[in-house]
């Protein structure tokens, strides 16, 4: 482990780099962006492929229009945030706000820390628990599909509150998992 600084935002890190912390309003707003970036594309995907599936005037093709509406937009950013999280530890928020996410070495933590770690695990987990109690209640896989994951909510809610405190050096239940902190560049 790192020898940080007591609950200053400036922290010494692997006694070679000076960091500081990105504030929990930057790691917000860069969620904002990212959220905004998201539905801009799905928005702009729908138009396209539903002015395509009105002049192609087929219903076969008015569905693979509609499945495509929703895939591509959702690869392209999906790829999108992926390369640019493993390689530079940005998203597309965060790269605007100039915040990055390390590993609490310093070092990048690649596709295994930012993509996997900070967030295909735990959404992956956050589903299959809201899905699985879903199930135990309700017993009917269409219902447990309709409910919302309050799961997920209590989650994030938790790690909003982990933004704050600065004893934690800022750090939420993801970067926990992947052993990192978000820094200002």
């Amino acid at each position: 482990m790192t020898d940080f600084l007591s609950s200053s935002s400036t922290n010494t890190l692997a006694d070679d780099y000076e960091v500081e912390l990105a504030s929990p309003w930057m790691r917000i707003a860069a969620v904002l962006i990212n959220g905004l970036i998201f539905h801009l594309g799905m928005i702009l995907g729908t138009l396209f492929f539903g002015l395509s599936a009105k002049m192609l005037h087929s219903v076969p093709a008015g569905k693979i229009c509609l499945i495509l509406a929703t895939l591509v937009p959702l690869l392209m950013y999906f790829i999108g945030q992926s390369i640019m999280m493993s390689t530079k530890g940005q998203s597309f928020g965060k790269k605007l706000l100039r915040i990055k996410v390390i590993g609490i070495d310093g070092s990048n933590p690649g596709f295994i820390g930012t993509v996997l770690l900070r967030t295909t695990v735990p959404v992956a987990a956050l589903i299959t628990v809201d899905l699985s109690l879903n199930l135990i209640f309700y017993q009917n896989i269409v219902i447990a599909l309709a409910k919302p994951n309050t799961i997920a909510l209590f989650f994030y809610v938790i790690c909003l509150f982990m933004l704050f405190r600065t004893a934690t050096y800022r750090r939420t239940l993801e970067d926990y998992l992947a052993t990192t902190i978000v820094i200002k560049i």
